[in-house]
């Protein structure tokens, strides 16, 4: 790897999104390091995207989040986006048979992000990189079918506030982005609303904006919907809660 060349990294980057980020890193010609839940996944991926140092890496098991942090102790990164989420659909007045489990969706969305951060830290310290994060626009409209998945978001979103602060705070040239992403065209949506934007065209708004070294990204209708949340905040909600 060439001395000058910036290292990113991405989680969850065999799909969707992610995918579409690696691809415009690789393409910019940086060092990319991305994640996938199995050496199976990384396989599909490999075949369709080279250059790039890939790492199993299940998220929503802790001891093997703690294996990848050790694998990057000496890695200097620029940039770390996190983007590795599931969601899945929820009634809580129907037999708890039909649930998904709680804890995966919530390790995923939530703990993983957090708990890398901090194993993470020094490594993007050294650079004075940058953390970005992808909420949603859930996290601040929720919608009925899927409650664990907003609060993740909502929560997340709230942990991104806060780390800003205490960068802040201890001068430490990070800067902390949170992305608030809007409905894109992935494995996790399909079946799901209408007027998706696709993983490309996220990932151009996302790189974009981490370019101009924005605090918040407004990805597609978000950009309305936050228009809307200052002017009609019960409305905003009232028109997501059906979805």
């Amino acid at each position: 790897m060439a001395q000058d060349k910036k290292t990113v990294l991405v989680t969850g980057g065999t799909r969707g999104i992610g995918k579409a980020l690696v691809e415009h890193y690789v393409s910019n010609d940086w060092h990319v390091i991305s994640t996938g839940r199995s050496e199976d996944t990384i396989g599909t991926a490999k075949k369709t995207c080279s250059g790039v140092q890939w790492l199993a890496c299940d998220m929503a098991i802790p001891s093997q989040r703690a294996k990848f942090s050790e694998q990057l102790v000496d890695t200097p990164l620029d940039l770390i986006i996190h983007n590795a989420g599931i969601q899945q659909a929820r009634d809580y007045f129907k037999p708890a048979e039909e649930f998904y489990s709680v804890s995966e969706e919530t390790e995923i969305n939530f703990l993983a992000p957090v708990e890398l951060t901090r194993s993470l830290m020094d490594n993007v310290k050294k650079t004075g990189g940058r953390l970005v994060y992808i909420t949603s626009g859930l996290a601040i409209a929720p919608k009925q079918s899927s409650p664990v998945y907003c609060a993740n978001k909502a929560g997340l979103r709230a942990f991104v506030k806060s780390l800003r602060q205490q960068s802040v705070m201890h001068n430490s040239g990070v800067l902390v982005i949170e992305v608030i992403m809007a409905l894109v065209d992935t494995d996790m949506t399909r079946g799901r609303g209408k007027g998706k934007i696709t993983p490309e065209e996220a990932a151009y708004q996302i790189t974009e904006g981490i370019k101009k070294r924005s605090e918040e990204i407004h990805i597609g209708k978000v950009k309305g919907l936050m228009f809307l949340r200052k002017l009609m905040p019960n409305l905003a909600e009232r028109l997501l809660i059906k979805l």
